[in-house]
């Protein structure tokens, strides 16, 4: 008998069917991956099991009793904790605060704040985190807080884990730590679930692995019986020969240059040319400086010295407004935060840059709107309702897409772009690295900012890499391999074979 037991799920919202009769199992000691693009069903299936929804229809069954989960609470009593891939921290209280937060501990009616940081400590340094327990959360980087998200799933001593997107805003080392914890969970006997659209992880740690597709329960396998093209085409419904298209057009005349650009603290000596219809990569590990760099060429931020050349003429946007006057386009790797307008719709979202050419009179054109959008929606294969839909209940695909397409509305000559498909399916991955290969092809410069080495591998021209501030490397395609990468981008040896 299963250990958990998913039987008949159903649920919907607004009568659109997220979940149809889904029925899975779980075994305990095992990490089981379920995996799906975006709207699949995986998250409504991971807030069902941690009390944020309840179903229409249908048993969870636990250790061979049904369970009634209507709560956070709930899920709690019942042994689950989720780590959420949207964070659900209080920035304002300390990490110790955090993670014992429903469970302090308490004497005469006070917290006994020592006792409290000593539990902590002990689980941070099991987790061999370096991270002090009364640290203010909000003083911490995204991926510290990550793994202070985990912590506070992990004091529970549930025995069921669930995980959304865990690594998605972790570094190298920081995603061992995590792996190493997954095994050790599981050798306890404890039940993971792990959802994630990285496919490296799902082949690295689970043992099962199911698949979603459109609310619909497509199939339970053995994680060593598939592979990866098979699960994609079962995840998608269709046949996917590659995920990534290959750059092999050459490049035209240098339109962006980089010269010996400094930012005390941040990077020094910083030297690339960048040429029309190039796919530039530029890799490095967390906290090396690369995104100061492409920051400082938008606007963002302010170098102390060198220069930076848009045609072979010196220029120094002081702003983004600025940088976008110069044709240059930059996509944030934070859509939720710095991307999208969450409650504006997906109409607004796009035209919001351009609405001076959309306007006569100081009055904007509803109708100049709508056909930007209908020539953007047919250009990029967006997906939505309808134009007054909010961007925010969009898929991370979709809300990509129209990132995008806000840049591009603006005519840019320059592209930059963070983490282009941080967070969004297989399917929608395929389709921004198509529509990457085809703009340059049209001759736009592309920067492309990545910690998916394999995608900067298969779609860029070249590869800069970044250490400790300093550029160590400037790699041509023939030379472009992980391991390669990795040595330059760790400070281990040095290559400037691609410099044109």
């Amino acid at each position: 008998m299963a250990y958990i037991e998913l039987r008949n799920i159903t649920k919907s919202f607004y009568g659109v069917k997220a979940l149809s009769d889904v029925s899975l199992s779980f075994e305990k000691g095992e990490v089981h991956a379920v995996v799906g693009e975006n709207g699949a069903g995986k998250s409504t299936i991971m807030k069902i099991l941690g009390g944020i929804y309840f179903a229409d229809s249908g048993e969870i069954w636990i250790d061979g009793k049904k369970r009634n989960i209507n709560s956070v609470q709930d899920a709690i009593n019942n042994g689950i904790s989720v780590v959420y891939q949207e964070l659900n921290l209080m920035p304002y209280l300390t990490v110790a605060e955090n993670i014992f937060l429903y469970n302090l501990p308490v004497s005469r009616l006070m917290v006994e704040k020592n006792k409290l940081n000593q539990q902590a400590a002990q689980l941070l340094k099991e987790m061999e985190l370096d991270i002090k327990p009364n640290e203010l959360v909000s003083m911490l980087n995204v991926s510290q807080q990550q793994m202070v998200e985990v912590a506070k799933a992990l004091s529970r001593n549930s025995d069921i884990i669930i995980m959304d997107e865990p690594t998605a805003a972790l570094n190298n080392k920081e995603v061992e730590t995590l792996y190493r914890i997954i095994r050790k969970l599981k050798s306890q006997g404890k039940t993971v679930i792990y959802i994630s659209h990285r496919l490296k992880e799902i082949f690295d740690l689970s043992d099962r692995v199911s698949i979603l597709r459109d609310g619909n329960y497509i199939g339970t396998y053995n994680t060593k019986d598939i592979d990866q093209k098979t699960l994609v085409e079962k995840m998608v419904g269709r046949e996917i020969s590659s995920f990534y298209t290959t750059s092999n057009h050459e490049p035209g005349e240098v339109v962006l240059e980089v010269k010996n650009l400094c930012k005390e603290g941040y990077y020094k000596d910083i030297s690339f040319k960048l040429r029309k219809g190039e796919l530039l990569g530029i890799a490095g590990l967390m906290g090396c400086h690369r995104e100061e760099i492409v920051k400082s060429i938008y606007g963002l931020m302010q170098p102390d010295s060198g220069e930076i050349l848009l045609h072979g003429k010196p220029i120094s946007p002081k702003s983004p407004s600025e940088a976008l006057k110069l044709h240059i386009g930059y996509v944030t790797e934070d859509r939720k935060n710095s991307g999208i307008f969450g409650l504006m719709t997906v109409r607004e979202n796009l035209t919001i840059s351009v609405l001076k050419s959309l306007s006569k009179f100081g009055i904007i054109s509803g109708k100049a709107e709508q056909k930007l959008l209908d020539e953007y929606t047919k250009r990029m294969n967006m997906k939505y309702s309808n134009a007054f839909q909010r961007i925010n209940s969009l898929s991370g695909g979709n809300q990509q897409k129209f990132l995008l397409a806000r840049a591009l509305a603006r005519g840019c000559e320059v592209l930059i772009m963070l983490e282009p498909t941080r967070g969004i399916d297989v399917g929608a991955k395929a389709e921004i690295y198509a529509m990457l290969e085809e703009l340059a092809k049209q001759g736009l410069a592309i920067i492309v900012v990545s910690s998916e080495l394999p995608e900067i591998i298969s779609i860029c021209h070249r590869t800069l890499t970044i250490f400790q501030g300093t550029l160590t490397g400037d790699i041509p395609k023939e030379k472009m391999e992980e391991a390669f990468i990795m040595q330059c981008a760790t400070g281990n040896t040095t290559c400037f074979e691609g410099r044109n």
